[in-house]
């Protein structure tokens, strides 16, 4: 950390001595203690959070401000009302919840307090009043908060949170303090007696220290949280498009972290929630996200250069966080569904980690370099599959080409054109199309969205095959889009539009399950009673924040839905995500099930006959699991397969 001396220094260091000597003058020497104390404890609060968090800040990096009333509600909900700390551990988020309540309660009172100190302890008051009364109960509920939350952090001692800390045991008794030092000054010691003075100066003391450790440690987040949960995104974190000016080759080294960035490294509180819920970590993988924001923030306050590389070059000190790690993310978006400070961890870092490492040639997984190869081969597909296994489905189902005079373009991806069951998707979302009167329509050749290539880091393939695919939809005057991907849906909604030429023309993208949510009412169903689960894919609940509308067209088609463990936004991972379906290296044993496995188990707990979903990701290693666990007798169908089953006419 930077703590060279400055001029700004010897400045304040002189503001604080005239301050000490003209309170000394007016013959108080109690209140020039006082005033010395309260300007130090100030100016090293100060003078740290500038060498920790601005002294670093960049000038990359636009803070979104949009939705501001949104992004209040937000801050409201989750820092003042603590619903994201409760909601995922609901014992430990109470304990937490009494401090911070505790604290604001504290705020008149600690205002007085200063406020005495300055006009000198001859003037407290011995004027029992209810707002007394009301601080001394939340002393007591800070007390309870803080020995619970000591009892879990030193002598139960979770594996995420790591090692013993000494600033956390330093804060723990300094909050504790405060309360016991209150109680006593409220209930016990009469004012202005020696005893009274003596904790009066003691509680002053811990409040002061406690301004001076915060920064120095990992509760600086108690600053840092209101403003990262403010600027976080309402869904998982996208991809950043690259600066135009200067040379802008993804995240290399920590001088191109953003302003997002800093703030987010800074503001990590290490409880280790993203780590417990990341499906790689659960499946055996080294990956935590809680270890790459703090790899981050080592490198960031050490002055680093490289940020990541192998694992050779992490031992050596030349980089900071390996690549082994990096491609081990589903780019799910778990760790920040359940971060409590808003930390970004997917489309920022990691997979801008990964965009760094490719761009300069530093990648040395053969499986990662294999599916770029391919995907430079065809074009069309990430597995290599040659382009008339699509042509043989159109031409047999007869699907309409698309010619711009159709309201619709039926964008089919490389799942619904190269998997068998994607096919079956297919088949089944043109029936959906034609009942409800949709006039639609497919591109006579389709190249890949780019998506596998993009989230593996290799945004100059990703660029080629965008351009290709631009330049197809402007021919065509596509103005509508409907996919039952949503990855690709994901990339034609949020990816493309950081291109210029794609923005401008506008296109409305809808995933399937929004679409058949709006024709329903076109549809006559006859409802045939399943038993389902239905299993929400990441990039459609946490990447889209889509969850009801497939619910809703499952119950529409009959369906009787029981809910797993872990559904909607707080979904369990398949494991295909972050292009791992064609990357993961399966002969890899962790010793535990593979993500896949787990979700499926998970799912078969539902007692369900049927797992429904809206990806066609997500029954590709569904049914590789099902398999393993030699459960073939479970069907897993798309939710338009669903539909189509009971699809009978228009509706008149």
């Amino acid at each position: 950390m930077r703590t060279h001396p400055t001029r700004l220094d010897f400045f304040a260091s002189a503001i604080i001595a005239l301050v000490a000597v003209a309170a000394f003058l007016l013959a108080d020497v109690a209140r020039a203690v006082f005033v010395v104390i309260a300007l130090v404890s100030m100016w090293l609060f100060i003078r740290i959070v500038y060498s920790r968090l601005l002294s670093v800040f960049p000038k990359q990096g636009d803070l979104p401000h949009d939705h501001l009333a949104r992004r209040l509600w937000r801050v409201f909900v989750e820092v003042i009302l603590q619903y994201r700390v409760v909601r995922d551990r609901p014992l430990v988020g109470i304990l937490h919840a009494f401090v911070l309540w505790g604290f604001f309660a504290f705020a008149w009172y600690s205002a007085n307090h200063m406020w005495l100190g300055l006009r000198g302890l001859d003037h407290a008051t011995t004027e029992r009043t209810w707002y007394g009364a009301f601080v001394a109960v939340w002393a007591a509920a800070v007390l309870v908060g803080m020995i619970g939350l000591s009892v879990r952090r030193f002598i139960l001692r979770p594996k995420a949170l790591g090692k013993l800390s000494p600033t956390s045991g330093a804060v723990a008794f300094l909050i504790s303090a405060l309360m016991v030092t209150y109680l006593l000054g409220w209930g016990v010691f009469p004012v202005l007696s020696p005893a009274w003075k003596v904790n009066w100066w003691l509680h002053t003391l811990a409040f002061f220290a406690l301004l001076v450790v915060i920064p120095i440690s990992k509760h600086l987040h108690l600053v840092l949280a209101p403003v990262t949960i403010f600027f976080r995104p309402e869904t998982t974190s996208s991809m950043r498009a690259l600066r135009e000016e200067g040379e802008d080759l993804g995240l290399i080294h920590f001088k191109d972290l953003s302003r997002k960035d800093v703030l987010d490294v800074d503001a990590c509180v290490e409880c280790g929630r993203c780590t417990d819920f990341c499906p790689a970590h659960l499946s055996g993988g080294t990956l935590s996200p809680k270890e790459i924001i703090l790899d981050l923030r080592r490198g960031l306050l050490s002055g680093g250069g490289l940020v990541a590389g192998t694992v050779e070059e992490k031992k050596e000190g030349k980089a900071f966080i390996t690549e082994d790690d990096l491609f081990q993310c589903y780019s799910c978006g778990a760790c920040e569904y359940v971060c409590p400070v808003g930390i970004e961890h997917v489309g920022r870092k990691i997979l801008d980690l990964r965009r760094g490492l490719v761009s300069e040639g530093r990648i040395t997984s053969e499986r990662v370099n294999q599916l770029f190869t391919t995907m430079e081969r065809a074009p069309h597909n990430p597995w290599g599959i040659g382009h008339d296994a699509r042509q043989k489905l159109i031409e047999s189902k007869q699907f309409p080409i698309f010619d711009g005079t159709q309201e619709w373009l039926f964008w089919l991806g490389c799942g619904l054109n190269y998997d068998s069951h994607g096919q079956a998707v297919a088949q089944a979302m043109r029936q959906i199309l034609d009942a409800a009167g949709i006039s639609w329509g497919v591109l006579a050749r389709e190249t890949c969205c780019g998506e596998p290539a993009r989230r593996a880091g290799n945004e100059y393939l990703f660029m080629e095959l965008s351009g290709k695919l631009v330049e197809s939809f402007e021919g065509a005057r596509v103005k509508n889009i409907v996919s039952c991907c949503p990855h690709c849906t994901t990339m034609l909604d949020k990816d493309y539009r950081q291109i210029t030429t794609y923005a401008k023309l506008g296109i409305k993208v809808m995933h399937h399950s929004e679409f058949i949510v709006d024709v329903l009412p076109k549809l006559l169903l006859q409802p045939s009673r399943i038993k389902a689960t239905y299993h929400d894919p990441c990039y459609l609940a946490r990447g889209r924040g889509i969850t009801d509308a497939p619910r809703e067209i499952l119950c529409a088609a009959g369906a009787t839905i029981t809910e797993a463990a872990h559904h909607g936004r707080n979904t369990q991972c398949c494991g295909a995500g972050g292009a791992q379906i064609f990357v993961a290296d399966d002969s890899r044993e962790h010793g535990k099930q593979r993500a896949n496995q787990r979700r499926f188990a998970e799912l078969m707990q539902t007692g369900a006959s049927t797992v429904a979903v809206a990806c066609p990701y997500c029954p590709i290693m569904l049914r590789d699991a099902a398999g393993a666990l030699k459960r073939e007798d479970v069907e897993i169908l798309d939710i338009a397969e669903i539909v189509a089953k009971n699809l009978a006419t228009l509706r008149v």
